[in-house]
C-alpha cells in the first residue's frame, strides 16, 4: 500500500508562499525607506544651497553701491525659511583671500553647503541663524555682513 503525502504539500505550499512574501515585502520596505531617506537629503542640500545663492546674490548687490562719503549704514533684509525641511540651519559669512564665502549649515544634520563670491569691499565675518536675513553695509567698520532681521 501506498503512504497518503497530500496533506504535506499545501502546508509546504503555505510556508513557502508567506516566506517569499515576507522577503519581497521587507525588501520593498527597507528600498522605500532608503529612496526617502535620499529625497530628504537632496531636499535639504538644495534648500541650504538656494540660501547661500540667495544671500551671495544680495551681497553681490550690495557690495556695488558706492559707499565713498555714506554716513548711515545701508541694508536690506530678505525672507528666507527658518526651517529646511524640517531642520533649522546657520549661515555663516567669512572673507577669502579673493571671494568671501557663505557656509549654510544644517543645524540638525551633517548637511552643509558653502557658495563663494567676489566682492569689492571687505566682509566681517558673521554668522546667524536662518529666517529673515539682513545683508548691510557697516559703515563704523566699512564692511559688508549678514545679521538676524
Amino acid at each position: 500500500m501506498r503512504a497518503d503525502t497530500r496533506a504535506v504539500s499545501p502546508a509546504v505550499t503555505q510556508a513557502l508562499t508567506i516566506g517569499v512574501s515576507t522577503i519581497l515585502i521587507t525588501g520593498l520596505l527597507l528600498a522605500g525607506s532608503s529612496f526617502t531617506d535620499t529625497k530628504r537629503d537632496n531636499t535639504v542640500r538644495q534648500g541650504l544651497q538656494d540660501v547661500g545663492s540667495g544671500l551671495a546674490s544680495d551681497l553681490v548687490r550690495l557690495d556695488k553701491f558706492d559707499t565713498a562719503g555714506v554716513a548711515d549704514n545701508i541694508s536690506f533684509s530678505s525672507e528666507y525659511p527658518d526651517r529646511i525641511a524640517g531642520e533649522g540651519y546657520r549661515v555663516h559669512l567669512v572673507e577669502g583671500a579673493d571671494r568671501a564665502t557663505i557656509h549654510v549649515n544644517s543645524t540638525a544634520s551633517n548637511r552643509r553647503t558653502q557658495v563663494r563670491f567676489r566682492n569689492d569691499h571687505p566682509v566681517c565675518e558673521s554668522t546667524v541663524p536662518g529666517g529673515q536675513l539682513t545683508v548691510a553695509y557697516d559703515v563704523t567698520r566699512g564692511c559688508l555682513e549678514v545679521r538676524s532681521a
